[in-house]
């Protein structure tokens, strides 16, 4: 076994082992300090020991490790004093599902949920990606200054493979066992304002770590404002993570991405000449889209496009060629 790889297992073990044990913690805020504490350190483990990796196993490592260190973090915030979760319960929910509610896991395993629907989609999602992944290298092959629709399809149909598709085959595996879950993205495309898209569509396992770690938190203390900004900078900072550490270059183009989002949604709770826009069913979808596309290569910057979803997109292809 590559020794680089042993390494990142037996970081991951020692991650599993500390996220079963730290809920017996009595002390809250200590609890907190050492998750917090693991988090970061789970960051500098993981970049240092892939230092000499290509980009795309440095991704995969650090949002790996980094994704099993937040559970630690989710599980402090969900349990305080008493683990509720069985070693086999913590275990599914540390590495099976990519959602942040250890309380679905309670019951498992338990009688069977339908399933069998989400299961269809995903496999449907998962073929339509493919082929906007193989669209996209024959768009960019056939005309250069097409770069930027090739990208879009690409990026796309990674996630019509990832978030539409294999995670909902994981929503359906953990369906049969008997785990409430749901789908974590819910037709985003219906999306009338930013708030929406993030706070009930896109990605709930990430809006409901954030508003738990973060937002609920600091709403009793700072206001609605403050920690929906301080939330969304907190994802930023955590899109640099997976985003530009793994290239080594891009900094701060993520966390500027967020701040950009996290200002519209501020100015749709507080415009009246933005809100007139999102009570326009046509002009309310363009708003959403406008911001998502628009910026886009903030978010995922040329270096992660270069170094990172060319090389998956090769990959894929490689494999169903």
């Amino acid at each position: 076994m590559d020794l680089t790889l042993l390494y990142l297992l037996s970081f991951g073990i020692v991650l599993l082992l500390i996220g079963y044990i730290i809920p017996a913690v009595k002390d809250k805020s200590l609890a907190q300090g050492i998750a917090w504490s693991i988090c970061i350190v789970t960051v500098i483990f993981a970049s240092f020991i892939t230092a000499d990796a290509s980009s795309l196993v440095r991704m995969v490592a650090i949002v790996s490790l980094q994704l099993l260190s937040m559970k630690i973090i989710v599980i402090v915030e969900s349990y305080s004093g008493k683990m509720k979760l069985n070693p086999l319960q913590w275990s599914a929910f540390a590495l099976g599902w990519f959602g942040m509610r250890p309380v679905l896991f309670e019951s498992f395993p338990s009688q069977r949920l339908p399933y069998a629907a989400i299961a269809i989609r995903g496999l449907s999602r998962i073929i339509i990606g493919f082929i906007l992944v193989y669209l996209s290298a024959v768009i960019e092959l056939a005309n250069a200054s097409l770069r930027l629709l090739a990208d879009l399809t690409l990026l796309v149909g990674i996630s019509f493979i990832l978030h539409f598709g294999i995670l909902n085959l994981s929503t359906a595996y953990w369906r049969w066992w008997g785990v409430n879950v749901k789908e974590l993205f819910r037709s985003p495309y219906k999306s009338r304002s930013l708030n929406e898209f993030w706070g009930k569509r896109w990605n709930m396992a990430f809006s409901e770590m954030t508003t738990l770690i973060a937002y609920r938190p600091l709403k009793s203390k700072l206001g609605n404002t403050a920690a929906m900004l301080i939330s969304f900078l907190l994802s930023g900072i955590l899109h640099e993570i997976a985003i530009s550490l793994p290239v080594k270059t891009g900094y701060g183009l993520p966390l500027l991405y967020f701040a950009l989002h996290g200002i519209v949604m501020y100015a749709e709770s507080r415009s009246k000449f933005v809100q007139k826009i999102l009570a326009n069913k046509i002009l309310s979808h363009a708003w959403v889209l406008g911001w998502l596309i628009l910026p886009i290569h903030l978010l995922f910057h040329p270096a992660f496009m270069e170094g990172v979803l060319k090389p998956l997109r090769s990959l894929l292809l490689y494999y169903i060629s």
